[in-house]
């Protein structure tokens, strides 16, 4: 079977806001570089009718990152000028295939990333119930883990900013990967072994304790913000405002 470029795994209603999004996997045809991850089929969640740029301007990426902090702060560690962009732009030019029986095989046994770009809990459950079960293994993260489907608990872990919400997500069942401004590590994390506070030791394909609930692991990963120096600042700024319960949610320009 020839490899497609990528393949449309969704196409419909956000389950946030019910507005249009897509979600494209990538890589499945050329391995990528990426000394982080490794060697994951990267899925993408996008408006398919406005692009990312613009998207994040105006506000209307709500419908694929809801209530995630990082899209007031300015902070999202994604390049949205790179991998967003590209992956739009080749949905346009109709350089992707949809879904079916025919292709699905190809992510048989392979390592995936749900939401290179975008939060899971946008896409319906059973997309990743269909891909995730034939997957070998699997990584995800969500910043809606306080209202979505709580069955994304087992293929995604909770983003939590702070100690607090990571208690938080705990109590209601889920493993969480947190983000950290100092160097509190708690008595069930650890540091995640592809950061760059571990020099990249392994990559996430190598490690995959990102996997939700489904992996039995008792302990979480914790990693220090980290990304180009003004996206940490604007992150740190951002908490520094919640903490002293300052406004920190962005005015978005109106078109």
């Amino acid at each position: 079977m020839s490899r497609p470029l990528g393949i449309i795994v969704y196409q419909g209603e956000s389950q946030i806001d019910k507005k249009p999004v897509i979600a494209v996997a990538t890589g499945i045809k050329e391995k990528t570089e990426n000394v982080k991850t490794g060697n994951l089929i990267q899925i993408w969640i996008l408006r398919p009718d406005i692009p990312p740029l613009l998207a994040t301007k105006i506000g209307e990426d709500y419908s694929i990152c809801g209530d995630c902090k990082h899209r007031h702060f300015g902070s999202c560690y994604v390049n949205l000028a790179h991998g967003p962009e590209h992956v739009f732009k080749a949905y346009h030019r109709q350089r992707y295939v949809k879904l079916s029986s025919d292709n699905i095989s190809l992510f048989n046994k392979r390592h995936l990333r749900i939401g290179a770009y975008g939060d899971p809990a946008c896409v319906p459950i059973e997309i990743w119930d269909k891909l995730c079960n034939i997957s070998h293994a699997y990584t995800g993260y969500t910043h809606q883990w306080k209202k979505c489907n709580q069955a994304l608990k087992n293929y995604c872990m909770a983003s939590a900013d702070t100690i607090r919400e990571y208690y938080q997500a705990r109590e209601l069942g889920w493993r969480t990967f947190r983000i950290r401004t100092n160097d509190i590590i708690l008595s069930d994390e650890f540091i995640c072994p592809a950061s760059t506070e571990k020099e990249h030791k392994i990559t996430c394909e190598q490690c995959m304790a990102c996997m939700g609930t489904f992996i039995n692991k008792s302990k979480c990963p914790t990693i220090k913000v980290h990304g180009v120096d003004f996206k940490v600042k604007r992150f740190n700024e951002g908490m520094k405002k919640i903490r002293n319960k300052k406004k920190y949610k962005k005015n978005f320009i109106k078109i």
